[in-house]
């Protein structure tokens, strides 16, 4: 007898392990002298991770700790585009996140683990006419990159998954993988003790 994991499981086991990841991390720093900044980011997907494509931007705000940590606080807007698997309908698929992550940076290199709740819609053309459902969704994701100067470059990778019940419809148990690459502009930074 074969054993399964399901989708919907090794989703909730990825966000658990960014979760313990960010609780172990945050619990590990001291307070020393850091910096604030805030960015703005664009996005765009890579075609060769994924079938839809689109694009999206951001505002990050950094509160630093330790000697090379950060705590994060994003939010934004993402647009896929795509048809069904009929191929006849064009969906347009909306994210809107608000992430909770931490940013280790490592000399000029940096990763970052991420979680958070948003929003999972857009708009499906059936027969004609728009349908356009939403639901909430719950956020997990790993970004990793390159500063130089006040830029960081590198890859986003962000999975959300529909929370809930089903009467939400189209978008009900839905899991939308999101995988880009983006730059973001450091508008500000100002040190604090």
């Amino acid at each position: 007898m074969k054993a399964t994991v399901s989708c919907s499981e090794t989703s909730f086991h990825m966000y658990k392990y960014i979760l313990l990841l960010l609780i172990i991390v945050c619990l590990d720093v001291n307070a020393q002298k850091g910096f604030y900044t805030l960015g703005a980011a664009a996005e765009t997907t890579v075609p060769f991770f994924q079938d839809d494509q689109g694009f999206g931007f951001s505002l990050k705000a950094a509160y630093g700790i330790g000697k090379s940590g950060q705590l994060i606080l994003s939010a934004g807007v993402s647009k896929l585009n795509s048809k069904n698997s009929s191929g006849t309908e064009k969906i347009t698929t909306r994210l809107i996140p608000v992430l909770f992550g931490y940013r280790q940076n490592i000399k000029q290199f940096f990763i970052e683990p991420k979680i958070g709740i948003g929003e999972l819609g857009g708009k499906i053309a059936v027969n004609g006419d728009y349908a356009r459902p939403s639901v909430a969704v719950v956020f997990g994701g790993l970004e990793a990159g390159y500063s130089i100067k006040r830029f960081d470059i590198g890859i986003n990778f962000l999975n959300a998954k529909g929370i809930e019940n089903a009467w939400v419809g189209i978008w009900y148990n839905k899991n939308v993988h999101y995988t880009s690459i983006f730059v973001n502009y450091n508008l500000f930074s100002k040190s604090h003790d």
